[in-house]
């Protein structure tokens, strides 16, 4: 049997597995990273090199910062002070603040961290409007801007941080901010929906009382004031590293981190504790698993079969873009975007390899496409989280189908024009 066809079947397996959700992520990609070097596709170690690689330890490394703006209440104090205000004037208003908010801040961090912080500030914020402002409309947004913000930087989600990873390994040079453009316009389209059709839909549709239930207020220890100041000033310090170029994103991160435990602004243990090691794992069993692809010619193959099917020779780019996005995007309703983007994005990169054209140009829509996909609950842990303000599946549907159309559309446009073939 050739490499390739293995190295196929493997892929196959390893999605069916993805799909079946009995086995842990994490697992699943390193029993695909173990496989592709155990049948002789790419060498024994690079089992496991990818977990030393640049864009594992710079994400490894911001879980730790972005978790300590989290844990010393930094994200919390930030958003008490400029929405509390606000509830007093105009629910409308205060929507469409939160939203931009959200969405604009979990590019930088963990979504899932964003969303649970702002669901206590939205319930928090209601009740102490007196019946002016309801929680229900103000947590739907949170969960879908959430996710909808983190492609605006590799920081952000940890989907993001994979599948910026992958295709940095494959040669893409997918920078930190590449893809901010588009998501900014795309968070102000979504921020302009919530304050118009989507507010509009939300009134109409959620037809039920908000939960009486007191969520519970998220676990903030007593700290120093100076400790959430300090992490804040570093966070944007690591930024203006990013930005500056002066060393790699592995070793401004890190220098940075150190910083902070220096100053016992985080503890050891913390930090340790605030890395994903779950999503770590799969990002480098995942990298693995696309190499192998690569190296077994086996992408070349599923690329050759994805051309033919839309059309061989005559296919047009648009189109495969445009089919690479929906895929992404669809497989991203009903399971995590990491899995989502874990499944299509070694094809998409194929895909590209194969064409001999910029591999961003398939790849950037997929994982845009993943990020907005908000029409389920299913669709992201955040819209999980916000699901304790009493909705029900049909409410995701009627707010999230209008906004993912316009936002695709947009993707679709845009995308060509920043990542051209």
């Amino acid at each position: 049997m050739e490499q390739s066809t293995i190295a196929i079947v493997i892929l196959v397996m390893t999605m069916l597995l993805v799909m079946n959700d009995r086995i842990p992520l994490a697992v699943t990609s390193m029993l695909a990273a173990l496989a592709m070097s155990l049948t002789g596709i790419q060498p024994l170690g690079k089992a496991y090199a990818y977990f030393g690689n640049t864009t594992i330890v710079f994400c490894g490394a911001t879980m730790i910062i972005c978790n300590g703006l989290f844990e010393t209440g930094a994200i919390q104090k930030v958003s008490d002070l400029l929405f509390r205000k606000m509830a007093q004037k105009s629910e409308r208003a205060l929507v469409a603040a939160i939203s931009l908010f959200t969405g604009l801040i979990t590019g930088f961090t963990t979504n899932s961290a964003i969303a649970a912080t702002m669901v206590p500030v939205a319930r928090s914020i209601a009740m102490e409007s007196h019946g002016k402002v309801k929680a229900k409309n103000l947590l739907m947004p949170v969960g879908m801007m959430s996710t909808i913000g983190s492609p605006l930087s590799l920081s952000g989600a940890a989907a993001v941080s994979m599948a910026g990873a992958m295709v940095n390994e494959a040669g893409g040079n997918l920078g930190f901010f590449s893809m901010a453009p588009i998501t900014l316009i795309l968070l102000a389209v979504s921020t302009l929906y919530f304050a118009t059709a989507g507010y509009w839909i939300m009134k109409k549709s959620f037809d039920f009382e908000d939960p009486v239930v007191e969520l519970p207020a998220v676990n903030m220890k007593q700290v120093p004031r100076w400790k959430p100041i300090l992490n804040l000033v570093v966070f944007f310090l690591m930024i203006a590293g990013f930005i500056s170029g002066i060393w790699n994103v592995a070793i401004v991160s890190l220098l940075c981190v150190a910083v902070l435990c220096l100053t016992h602004c985080i503890s050891m243990k913390a930090a340790i504790r605030s890395c994903d090691w779950n999503v770590l794992i799969v990002m480098a069993g995942v990298t693995s698993m696309a190499n192998g692809l690569d190296a077994s010619g086996a992408g070349k193959v599923i690329a050759h079969a994805f051309l033919q099917l839309m059309g061989g020779s005559e296919a047009s780019l648009p189109m495969m873009m445009v089919a690479m996005g929906l895929v992404g995007w669809f497989l991203s309703q009903f399971m995590s975007n990491t899995a989502a983007n874990a499944i299509v994005i070694p094809i998409a990169l194929s895909l590209g390899m194969a064409m001999n054209i910029n591999v961003l140009y398939f790849c950037v829509p997929v994982i845009i496409g993943t990020a907005i996909a908000i029409t389920t609950p299913l669709a992201s842990p955040t819209t999980v989280i916000v699901m304790q303000g009493g909705f029900r599946f049909k409410d995701f549907v009627k707010v999230g189908i209008p906004l993912s159309i316009i936002l695709l559309l947009i993707m679709f446009l845009l995308s060509p024009l920043f990542f051209p073939a």
